[in-house]
């Protein structure tokens, strides 16, 4: 051999660990993008489609224009089989091996080998330079000179490389020195696996030594083709620009990062695993067979350093200033190597990556914060219109996956007379869920951390694995682990307890905040409806007894009367005055007589039904509505039932109290309101007393 020798490939050994039968590996897609455009050249658009077809290609023709896209060994052989065919070139494959480094000058793959400094140093590092060309075949060095190279390649799975690849490698080859202005080498293929050979060996001599103006000519080449590079580049970075900048939402972003880095770093399969904010790690793959596989790998280059990894996985931090979002990979199979300068250039695209996403969670934050604003007005409009607790606590629950992010939320309220807590308000459930949770009546005894909720009103994570037995009851219920709960507790008053599903154990403390700002706009909110309550209820019901007032009982008869219209009912009431009431008070005072006309006025709710309503319209005078007269039931049994009620004895005080009653009774009819139904059953009651009282009286 003349010239200077320069040894063997000495850093870059024969990969013996990749042996046949390891597999039958992948071709990039520039390969495949050169065979259309070769063929498409010579024959347009109708030779490309022929093509396809006698190649039983299913793919479209701009997926096999997208160099990024890898495709198998045995499809790319019927590409170059029905390409030599309807081209009529036996030399067709080794045109495309001569076409590659040509068609892709400008291309970061080409930068990467001209970096190297000279053809013999291409060729010495063919072993690192071969996968970005096909993954189903390895090649080393065996002899690197000045002007020429001795090169071995041998397939992977399989016995021997189909005839096509030989001659596509012998022309790649040939373009080594092009890299460098100088005239394409000659190559020969002095043995080869489809003549039986261990490997297919090639020899390669190009001539080093140009005259000046040739020299002058190829430097202005040269330089020009590094000014395309730059172009291309740029454009690649502007183009990269724009489509992120039109992107919306995360998801979008992370899909065209995977792709422009995958179209700038070569190799089979790509990985981008981020942390985009919500606690979740969103995946963008290609080259997996699946999506658990590319799961696995994600989970690997998380957890590991990134110089852990190895030599075949290229993984680089996807960072913005201080913040680490997570981890860029590209991935060759056992056996493969990336160049240094590939490390720098996916970095370049995760530093890129970084950067979008700083800007799109920004995006995305202040989305959020105007979603949570505009849920937050929209509750507070809202609750501004509510007049009782019951619908503070259903806007309240409404509203909080809006602002919180979470799947559903429930709102429990404190009832003070019987001290339990019971669901009130309730969003995002299933419909059977949602019906055993309203079943759900919490004691004291059931939550042991009550007191610290009222006396701490702070937002607290409750975790099914510390929680204690009725809790975790709820929680496998409500179908979560881990719920955050904050108290509702305005004026020092506890009011209840907002719950929500939460990711993690550890809480958030921007989801703390939202939800802390939203119970104390509800806490306030129900504390005025509380007070409104009770106004209300003291406005409408008697203060003794806590029975409905006349002006309760007028609204509601005449509701009754409405309905008994309308569905042709019948509507009575009964006037109950006690008999002899006076004498109670006189003998035994006005304590006892009021101790007495409140165990009256249970007695006479615990006799009627459920529906019917018993009101104090007087000093020892009482009213019972009955909206719906059933015709099994009628006005005179009532009545009865109500006497023989009343005729039980009374302990009060330590008196055994026996009283009676007079009842006057009618029956609405149809033009009648409240106040004419009243009066006739007064008027009847005043005759049942004139008859004797302890009776019944009823009105014609």
């Amino acid at each position: 051999m003349a010239g200077k020798r320069a040894g063997g490939a000495r850093n870059h050994p024969a990969r013996d660990s990749v042996a046949p039968g390891a597999g039958s590996g992948v071709v990039s897609g520039t390969t495949v993008t050169t065979i259309v455009r070769r063929v498409d050249e010579l024959l347009g658009d109708a030779g490309v489609l022929r093509m396809l077809d006698q190649a039983g290609e299913t793919r479209s023709r701009e997926a096999l224009d997208a160099s990024a896209e890898w495709s198998s060994y045995d499809q790319v052989v019927a590409l170059f089989e029905a390409a030599t065919e309807v081209t009529g070139d036996p030399d067709f494959a080794r045109r495309c091996g001569e076409d590659m480094l040509r068609q892709w000058e400008a291309s970061e793959v080409a930068q990467l080998l001209r970096s190297l400094g000279s053809p013999g140093e291409v060729l010495r590092n063919i072993a690192l330079a071969t996968p970005k060309f096909s993954t189903a075949w390895v090649s080393e060095a065996l002899e690197i000179g000045d002007d020429y190279a001795i090169t071995a390649t041998w397939a992977i799975g399989r016995s021997a490389r189909h005839p096509a690849f030989c001659a596509y490698t012998g022309g790649l080859i040939s373009r080594a020195p092009v890299l460098f202005g100088m005239d394409p080498a000659t190559v020969v293929e002095t043995k080869c696996q489809g003549r039986g050979d261990e490997r297919c060996v090639y020899e390669a001599r190009w001539d080093p030594d140009v005259s000046p103006d040739t020299d002058l000519q190829r430097r202005v080449a040269h330089l020009e083709s590094q000014l395309g590079m730059m172009t291309e580049r740029s454009e690649a970075l502007q183009a990269t620009a724009r489509e992120l900048a039109s992107t919306e939402g995360v998801d979008a972003v992370l899909a065209a990062i995977a792709r422009r880095a995958g179209a700038a770093v070569r190799a089979p399969r790509y990985v981008l695993a981020v942390n985009a904010g919500a606690g979740e790690t969103r995946l963008h793959h290609h080259g997996f067979p699946n999506e658990a596989e590319a799961r696995e790998v994600a989970d690997q280059i998380l957890a590991q350093q990134p110089e852990a990894t190895g030599e075949a996985w290229l993984v680089v931090d996807v960072v913005s200033g201080s913040r680490h979002f997570g981890r860029l990979a590209a991935l060759y199979p056992d056996g493969g190597r990336f160049f240094p300068t590939e490390r720098r250039l996916l970095e370049a695209y995760a530093a890129n990556a970084g950067a979008a996403l700083n800007v799109v969670t920004a995006l995305d934050e202040a989305r959020r914060q105007n979603r949570t604003a505009r849920a937050l007005l929209d509750l507070a409009s809202s609750l501004a219109e509510v007049g009782n607790s019951q619908e503070v606590a259903e806007r309240l629950a409404h509203a909080i996956p809006t602002v919180v992010g979470c799947r559903h939320a429930a709102v429990l309220l404190w009832e003070p007379t019987e001290q339990v807590l019971r669901y009130r308000g309730m969003s995002g459930y299933r419909a059977d869920t949602e019906a055993r949770l309203r079943k759900v009546v919490l004691y004291e005894r059931d939550i042991p951390e009550l007191d610290q909720l009222r006396s701490q009103p702070e937002p607290r994570v409750v975790d099914i694995r510390t929680a204690n037995a009725s809790v975790r009851k709820l929680l496998r219920v409500a179908g979560v682990s881990t719920a955050c709960v904050v108290p509702l507790v305005a004026g020092g008053e506890f009011y209840g307890i907002v719950t929500a599903p939460i990711d993690t154990a550890a809480g958030d403390a921007d989801l703390f905040e939202r939800l802390r700002g939203m119970a104390q706009q509800a806490a306030t909110t129900l504390r005025n409806a509380r007070l409104h309550e009770r106004i209300r209820y003291q406005a409408l019901h008697d203060a003794l007894t806590g029975l409905p007032n006349r002006t309760l009982l007028a609204d509601r008869a005449e509701r009754a009367l409405s309905a008994s219209r309308r569905e042709d009912g019948s509507v009575a009431l009964l006037f109950v005055d006690l008999d002899n009431f006076k004498s109670v008070n006189d003998t035994l005072g006005h304590g006892t007589g009021d101790a007495l006309l409140q165990v009256v006025a249970r007695r006479l709710q615990q006799t009627v039904r459920a529906t019917d309503s018993v009101a104090r319209v007087g000093g020892d005078e009482f009213v019972v509505l009955l909206p719906k007269l059933s015709r099994t039931t009628t006005v005179g049994a009532v009545a009865e039932k109500l006497l023989d009620a009343l005729r039980e004895p009374f302990t009060i005080a330590d008196h055994s109290l026996t009283i009676s009653a007079s009842i006057g009774t009618a029956v609405a009819e149809r033009d009648d309101d409240f106040e004419t139904l009243l009066t006739r059953a007064d008027c009847t009651m005043y005759q049942a007393k004139s008859r004797g009282r302890d009776r019944v009286a009823h009105a014609a």
